[in-house]
């Protein structure tokens, strides 16, 4: 743009489109949790509330409006909320049963090829490099629909690259928490390397935003390198976030497993439990206590 403001209270914005399709999103979630409340945790119920809160922030607050206008590292910013934190918490607030009960049998085997880790980490990568080419990303700054089209295509990137780890529907067998803690290495690897190439680049590569970096007090090239530090600050809290949680989860689900086949449940049961994240309800059912008291249990 010609000018770039620096007064927040001008940068507040509803954009009609966003905001419209998030709150339908909020809506359908919030009547089918109605109809079967039962499939749906309490903590799960406030994931999805933070993740739609996300999305709002995200496009709604003057972070959208510094965003549009150009500014290289809010637009990153943008950009990892609505990708990356918003899936998230989205996908953690749809346990296994709910989206189940939501979708056909065709449907669920089609959403199970796109998230198989083999297809969903390269679509990621290949839909966020798109996205960051200069042409691309002057392009959407100029169009309206393009802007629209960018922030959904990295909602469903983003939803697409958590699925397989987060299983609200299930991944292949053999992508266990291991393998689920190398792809989110991955994802750091990612986010390492385009900051890199921002940081050490010596040149800006986005002339489009130039205007709004020096209205902020930047040069374009010190505002190219912010851009790479927040990916890469954001995506290291996720991945070994992920990672932490996956492997204290892997430690405990280990030993209730163990517990459950002790018990004489089936292991190929016990494994599709623990998979599904319903081991503890499995274990409550036949008595099995779900927790030990060291030196008493």
């Amino acid at each position: 743009s010609a000018t770039a403001s620096t007064d927040l209270g001008e940068l507040w914005a509803v954009p009609p489109v966003e905001v419209a399709a998030i709150l339908v999103i909020g809506a359908l979630y919030a009547l089918r949790v109605r109809r079967s409340p039962g499939l749906v945790s309490g903590w799960r119920r406030a994931s999805f509330a933070g993740g739609i809160a996300v999305l709002l922030v995200a496009v709604c607050s003057p972070l959208g409006g510094v965003a549009q206008q150009g500014l290289l590292s809010a637009h990153m910013l943008q950009h990892t909320l609505i990708g990356a934190v918003a899936p998230l918490l989205l996908l953690l607030g749809m346990p296994r049963a709910f989206l189940e009960g939501l979708l056909s049998s065709a449907w669920r085997r089609r959403l199970e090829r796109v998230q198989h880790p083999v297809v969903a980490f390269p679509l990621w990568v290949v839909g966020t490099i798109v996205w960051l080419l200069p042409a691309v990303h002057h392009q959407v700054l100029e169009s309206p629909p393009l802007w629209i089209l960018q922030q959904a295509s990295f909602l469903v990137l983003g939803l697409i690259l958590w699925a397989p780890v987060v299983e609200s529907l299930p991944a292949p067998r053999w992508f266990s928490t291991g393998w689920k803690c190398g792809y989110m290495v991955g994802v750091w690897v990612v986010g390492l390397s385009i900051a890199n190439v921002y940081w050490f680049s010596g040149t800006p590569f986005y002339d489009s935003h130039a205007v709004a970096a020096e209205a902020w007090g930047f040069e374009p090239l010190e505002d190219q390198a912010n851009a790479g530090t927040v990916m890469m600050v954001l995506h290291c809290l996720l991945a070994f976030g992920a990672v932490m949680i996956l492997f204290f989860r892997q430690a405990r689900e280990g030993e209730l497993s163990q517990r459950l086949i002790e018990a004489g449940i089936d292991p190929d049961r016990v494994e599709r439990a623990t998979r599904a994240g319903t081991a503890a309800a499995l274990a409550r059912a036949h008595g099995v206590p779900v927790r030990t008291r060291a030196g008493i249990d």
